[in-house]
Protein backbone atom coordinates (compact mmCIF):
# COMPACT_ATOMS: atom_id res chain seq x y z
CA UNK A 1 0.00 0.00 0.00
CA UNK A 2 1.39 3.28 -1.16
CA UNK A 3 2.24 6.08 1.88
CA UNK A 4 1.10 9.14 0.77
CA UNK A 5 2.28 12.26 2.86
CA UNK A 6 -0.09 15.89 2.49
CA UNK A 7 1.77 18.90 4.19
CA UNK A 8 -0.47 21.57 4.47
CA UNK A 9 -3.08 19.16 5.38
CA UNK A 10 -5.47 21.87 7.51
CA UNK A 11 -5.17 23.79 4.65
CA UNK A 12 -8.37 24.05 2.43
CA UNK A 13 -6.29 22.51 -0.39
CA UNK A 14 -4.48 20.16 1.37
CA UNK A 15 -7.97 19.34 2.92
CA UNK A 16 -9.57 18.92 -0.26
CA UNK A 17 -6.97 16.52 -1.81
CA UNK A 18 -6.39 14.59 1.73
CA UNK A 19 -10.56 13.73 0.79
CA UNK A 20 -10.01 13.13 -2.44
CA UNK A 21 -7.21 10.71 -1.85
CA UNK A 22 -8.60 8.93 1.15
CA UNK A 23 -11.49 7.27 -0.87
CA UNK A 24 -8.64 5.40 -2.96
CA UNK A 25 -8.51 2.15 -0.49
CA UNK A 26 -4.47 1.32 -2.26
CA UNK A 27 -3.63 4.49 -0.25
CA UNK A 28 -2.33 5.03 3.37
CA UNK A 29 -2.57 8.93 4.33
CA UNK A 30 -0.76 10.75 6.31
CA UNK A 31 -1.35 14.27 7.47
CA UNK A 32 0.56 17.25 8.74
CA UNK A 33 0.09 20.90 8.97
CA UNK A 34 2.38 23.52 11.36
CA UNK A 35 -0.87 23.87 12.77
CA UNK A 36 -1.92 20.83 13.74
CA UNK A 37 -5.41 21.98 15.10
CA UNK A 38 -6.59 22.71 11.45
CA UNK A 39 -6.44 19.77 10.49
CA UNK A 40 -9.66 18.13 9.98
CA UNK A 41 -10.01 14.64 11.44
CA UNK A 42 -10.56 12.29 9.09
CA UNK A 43 -11.54 8.36 9.09
CA UNK A 44 -8.09 6.21 7.40
CA UNK A 45 -5.88 9.43 8.05
CA UNK A 46 -2.95 9.45 10.38
CA UNK A 47 -2.17 12.59 11.50
CA UNK A 48 1.74 13.12 12.24
CA UNK A 49 2.62 16.07 14.52
CA UNK A 50 6.62 15.00 13.06
CA UNK A 51 7.24 16.72 10.04
CA UNK A 52 10.18 14.67 9.84
CA UNK A 53 8.95 11.21 10.35
CA UNK A 54 5.60 12.25 7.85
CA UNK A 55 8.01 12.95 4.99
CA UNK A 56 10.67 10.26 5.66
CA UNK A 57 9.01 6.65 4.81
CA UNK A 58 6.31 8.15 2.34
CA UNK A 59 6.20 6.87 -1.41
CA UNK A 60 4.18 10.20 -2.37
CA UNK A 61 4.46 13.99 -0.58
CA UNK A 62 2.00 16.60 -2.10
CA UNK A 63 3.21 20.04 -1.23
CA UNK A 64 -0.07 21.95 -0.46
CA UNK A 65 1.43 25.34 1.42
CA UNK A 66 1.94 29.20 0.91
CA UNK A 67 3.44 29.57 -2.39
CA UNK A 68 6.16 31.78 -0.68
CA UNK A 69 7.51 28.77 1.32
CA UNK A 70 7.58 26.40 -1.91
CA UNK A 71 10.66 26.73 -2.90
CA UNK A 72 12.46 26.05 0.19
CA UNK A 73 10.33 23.18 1.34
CA UNK A 74 10.81 21.58 -1.85
CA UNK A 75 14.34 21.34 -1.22
CA UNK A 76 14.06 20.48 2.34
CA UNK A 77 11.16 17.52 1.71
CA UNK A 78 13.63 16.59 -0.64
CA UNK A 79 16.22 15.69 1.16
CA UNK A 80 14.47 13.68 4.07
CA UNK A 81 12.91 11.46 1.27
CA UNK A 82 13.64 8.46 0.17
CA UNK A 83 15.25 6.56 -2.85
CA UNK A 84 12.40 6.52 -5.56
CA UNK A 85 9.39 8.53 -3.46
CA UNK A 86 7.82 10.94 -5.58
CA UNK A 87 6.88 14.90 -4.61
CA UNK A 88 4.41 16.37 -5.97
CA UNK A 89 4.05 20.54 -6.15
CA UNK A 90 0.51 22.03 -6.88
CA UNK A 91 1.29 25.98 -6.51
CA UNK A 92 -0.37 28.37 -8.93
CA UNK A 93 2.84 30.37 -9.50
CA UNK A 94 5.48 27.92 -10.99
CA UNK A 95 8.73 30.09 -12.25
CA UNK A 96 10.66 29.19 -8.65
CA UNK A 97 8.85 26.32 -7.74
CA UNK A 98 9.84 24.65 -10.99
CA UNK A 99 13.49 25.27 -11.06
CA UNK A 100 13.56 24.27 -6.91
CA UNK A 101 12.20 21.01 -8.15
CA UNK A 102 14.45 20.56 -11.59
CA UNK A 103 17.02 20.38 -8.74
CA UNK A 104 16.48 17.98 -6.27
CA UNK A 105 18.53 14.68 -6.22
CA UNK A 106 17.54 11.84 -9.26
CA UNK A 107 16.48 9.76 -6.19
CA UNK A 108 13.60 11.38 -6.26
CA UNK A 109 10.80 11.91 -9.12
CA UNK A 110 8.81 15.44 -9.53
CA UNK A 111 5.70 16.30 -10.31
CA UNK A 112 4.79 19.67 -11.17
CA UNK A 113 0.99 20.04 -11.67
CA UNK A 114 -1.70 22.94 -10.87
CA UNK A 115 -4.78 22.36 -10.43
CA UNK A 116 -7.38 24.85 -11.55
CA UNK A 117 -10.21 24.49 -9.64
CA UNK A 118 -10.66 25.78 -5.68
CA UNK A 119 -11.64 23.58 -2.92
CA UNK A 120 -15.05 24.18 -3.08
CA UNK A 121 -15.27 21.85 -6.50
CA UNK A 122 -17.22 18.91 -6.30
CA UNK A 123 -14.38 15.76 -7.03
CA UNK A 124 -16.52 13.87 -9.06
CA UNK A 125 -16.31 16.81 -11.75
CA UNK A 126 -14.06 16.25 -14.28
CA UNK A 127 -11.29 18.66 -12.48
CA UNK A 128 -9.12 20.79 -14.99
CA UNK A 129 -5.25 20.60 -13.87
CA UNK A 130 -2.30 21.60 -15.48
CA UNK A 131 0.91 19.87 -16.05
CA UNK A 132 4.47 20.47 -16.33
CA UNK A 133 6.92 18.02 -17.39
CA UNK A 134 10.50 18.22 -14.85
CA UNK A 135 12.22 15.67 -16.52
CA UNK A 136 10.51 12.41 -18.64
CA UNK A 137 7.14 13.34 -19.80
CA UNK A 138 5.94 10.25 -19.98
CA UNK A 139 6.51 8.82 -16.67
CA UNK A 140 5.30 12.28 -15.23
CA UNK A 141 2.68 12.36 -17.07
CA UNK A 142 0.71 8.66 -16.42
CA UNK A 143 1.62 9.03 -13.18
CA UNK A 144 -0.38 12.04 -12.40
CA UNK A 145 -3.52 10.47 -14.54
CA UNK A 146 -3.30 7.40 -12.47
CA UNK A 147 -3.02 8.97 -8.86
CA UNK A 148 -5.99 11.73 -10.23
CA UNK A 149 -7.55 9.64 -12.26
CA UNK A 150 -11.29 11.75 -13.13
CA UNK A 151 -8.58 15.10 -13.57
CA UNK A 152 -8.40 16.52 -16.86
CA UNK A 153 -5.18 16.62 -17.49
CA UNK A 154 -3.84 19.87 -19.60
CA UNK A 155 0.00 19.29 -20.46
CA UNK A 156 2.18 22.90 -21.00
CA UNK A 157 5.74 23.14 -22.05
CA UNK A 158 7.54 25.25 -19.32
CA UNK A 159 6.62 27.05 -16.37
CA UNK A 160 7.33 29.92 -17.99
CA UNK A 161 4.21 29.82 -20.30
CA UNK A 162 2.44 28.60 -17.45
CA UNK A 163 3.28 31.82 -15.52
CA UNK A 164 2.51 33.90 -18.40
CA UNK A 165 -1.21 32.65 -18.88
CA UNK A 166 -2.33 32.28 -14.91
CA UNK A 167 -1.13 36.08 -15.42
CA UNK A 168 -4.07 36.45 -17.31
CA UNK A 169 -6.56 33.71 -16.31
CA UNK A 170 -5.68 34.09 -12.74
CA UNK A 171 -3.98 37.88 -11.92
CA UNK A 172 -5.94 39.89 -13.67
CA UNK A 173 -8.99 38.27 -13.81
CA UNK A 174 -8.50 38.31 -9.62
CA UNK A 175 -7.23 41.76 -9.53
CA UNK A 176 -10.28 43.03 -11.39
CA UNK A 177 -12.80 41.30 -9.71
CA UNK A 178 -11.42 42.40 -6.31
CA UNK A 179 -11.36 46.03 -7.59
CA UNK A 180 -14.94 46.07 -8.63
CA UNK A 181 -15.76 44.07 -5.17
CA UNK A 182 -14.33 47.18 -3.42
CA UNK A 183 -15.98 49.79 -5.19
CA UNK A 184 -19.85 48.55 -4.89
CA UNK A 185 -18.69 47.78 -1.12
CA UNK A 186 -18.73 51.57 -1.19
CA UNK A 187 -22.09 51.88 -2.16
CA UNK A 188 -25.56 50.90 -0.16
CA UNK A 189 -24.78 47.04 -0.65
CA UNK A 190 -28.25 45.90 -0.47
CA UNK A 191 -29.95 48.83 -2.56
CA UNK A 192 -27.29 47.46 -6.12
CA UNK A 193 -28.42 44.04 -5.22
CA UNK A 194 -32.01 44.85 -5.11
CA UNK A 195 -32.23 46.77 -8.46
CA UNK A 196 -29.52 45.09 -10.59
CA UNK A 197 -29.91 43.15 -13.46
CA UNK A 198 -28.26 39.60 -14.57
CA UNK A 199 -24.89 40.98 -15.39
CA UNK A 200 -24.50 42.72 -12.30
CA UNK A 201 -25.24 39.53 -10.48
CA UNK A 202 -23.06 37.21 -11.89
CA UNK A 203 -19.98 39.84 -11.61
CA UNK A 204 -21.46 39.90 -8.07
CA UNK A 205 -21.31 36.53 -7.43
CA UNK A 206 -17.73 35.91 -9.22
CA UNK A 207 -15.91 38.38 -7.38
CA UNK A 208 -17.57 37.43 -4.35
CA UNK A 209 -16.73 34.09 -4.57
CA UNK A 210 -12.72 35.45 -5.40
CA UNK A 211 -12.91 36.89 -2.00
CA UNK A 212 -13.55 34.22 -0.59
CA UNK A 213 -9.92 32.43 -1.88
CA UNK A 214 -7.29 32.41 0.82
CA UNK A 215 -5.26 36.14 1.09
CA UNK A 216 -2.07 33.83 1.00
CA UNK A 217 -3.35 32.75 -2.25
CA UNK A 218 -4.19 36.13 -3.60
CA UNK A 219 -1.22 37.66 -2.54
CA UNK A 220 0.57 35.37 -4.38
CA UNK A 221 -0.96 35.59 -7.51
CA UNK A 222 -0.29 39.40 -7.63
CA UNK A 223 3.13 39.66 -5.97
CA UNK A 224 4.98 36.34 -7.07
CA UNK A 225 4.41 36.48 -10.36
CA UNK A 226 6.66 37.51 -12.56
CA UNK A 227 4.65 38.04 -15.55
CA UNK A 228 1.53 40.25 -13.56
CA UNK A 229 2.82 43.75 -14.11
CA UNK A 230 3.23 43.90 -17.87
CA UNK A 231 -0.82 42.76 -17.46
CA UNK A 232 -1.53 45.08 -15.39
CA UNK A 233 0.60 47.88 -16.89
CA UNK A 234 -1.65 46.74 -20.13
CA UNK A 235 -4.68 46.82 -18.05
CA UNK A 236 -4.70 50.55 -16.74
CA UNK A 237 -3.23 51.58 -19.63
CA UNK A 238 -7.02 50.20 -21.46
CA UNK A 239 -8.47 51.64 -18.83
CA UNK A 240 -7.16 55.33 -18.84
CA UNK A 241 -8.22 55.35 -22.67
CA UNK A 242 -11.52 54.54 -22.01
CA UNK A 243 -11.97 56.95 -19.27
CA UNK A 244 -10.48 59.84 -21.43
CA UNK A 245 -13.21 58.97 -23.67
CA UNK A 246 -16.17 59.22 -21.12
CA UNK A 247 -14.77 62.12 -19.59
CA UNK A 248 -14.83 63.41 -23.29
CA UNK A 249 -17.95 62.28 -24.07
CA UNK A 250 -16.60 61.16 -26.94
CA UNK A 251 -18.69 58.86 -27.74
CA UNK A 252 -17.41 58.39 -31.75
CA UNK A 253 -14.47 57.33 -30.78
CA UNK A 254 -15.85 55.09 -27.84
CA UNK A 255 -18.60 53.37 -30.27
CA UNK A 256 -14.90 52.70 -32.57
CA UNK A 257 -13.32 50.81 -29.52
CA UNK A 258 -16.06 49.51 -28.52
CA UNK A 259 -16.65 47.79 -31.86
CA UNK A 260 -13.23 46.70 -32.51
CA UNK A 261 -13.29 45.05 -29.15
CA UNK A 262 -16.03 43.16 -30.47
CA UNK A 263 -14.59 42.09 -33.24
CA UNK A 264 -10.92 40.64 -31.89
CA UNK A 265 -13.46 38.78 -29.55
CA UNK A 266 -15.66 37.01 -32.24
CA UNK A 267 -12.54 35.33 -33.93
CA UNK A 268 -12.26 33.35 -30.92
CA UNK A 269 -15.72 33.31 -29.19
CA UNK A 270 -19.32 33.44 -30.53
CA UNK A 271 -21.19 35.86 -28.63
CA UNK A 272 -24.57 35.02 -29.02
CA UNK A 273 -23.79 31.93 -27.85
CA UNK A 274 -21.99 33.57 -24.38
CA UNK A 275 -25.14 35.64 -24.14
CA UNK A 276 -27.24 32.31 -24.41
CA UNK A 277 -25.19 30.54 -21.67
CA UNK A 278 -25.51 33.56 -19.02
CA UNK A 279 -29.20 33.02 -19.25
CA UNK A 280 -28.93 29.64 -18.38
CA UNK A 281 -26.87 30.06 -15.81
CA UNK A 282 -28.92 32.69 -13.93
CA UNK A 283 -31.78 30.04 -14.69
CA UNK A 284 -30.03 27.75 -12.97
CA UNK A 285 -29.28 30.36 -10.25
CA UNK A 286 -32.94 30.57 -9.96
CA UNK A 287 -33.80 27.46 -9.63
CA UNK A 288 -31.67 26.77 -7.14
CA UNK A 289 -32.74 29.84 -5.32
CA UNK A 290 -35.87 28.78 -5.17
Amino acid sequence: MKKIAIIGAGGRMGSWITKYLVKNKNFSIKAYDKNMCSIERLLNVKIETDFNACVKDSDIVILCIPLRVIPQMITECSQKMKPNSVLIDISSIKSKSFKSLSKIQNSISPICIHPMFGPGASSTMRLKTIFIPVRNYNEELEFVRQLFPNFEILPIENAIKHDHIMAVVLGLNHYMNIIFADVIASHTYNDLEFYSGNTYRIQRILSESILNDDIDLLNSLFIENPFIKKELKNFHNKFLKYSQMVNDKNDKKLAQYLTNVKSSIEKYHDLNSSYSKMYKFIDLLNNNKN
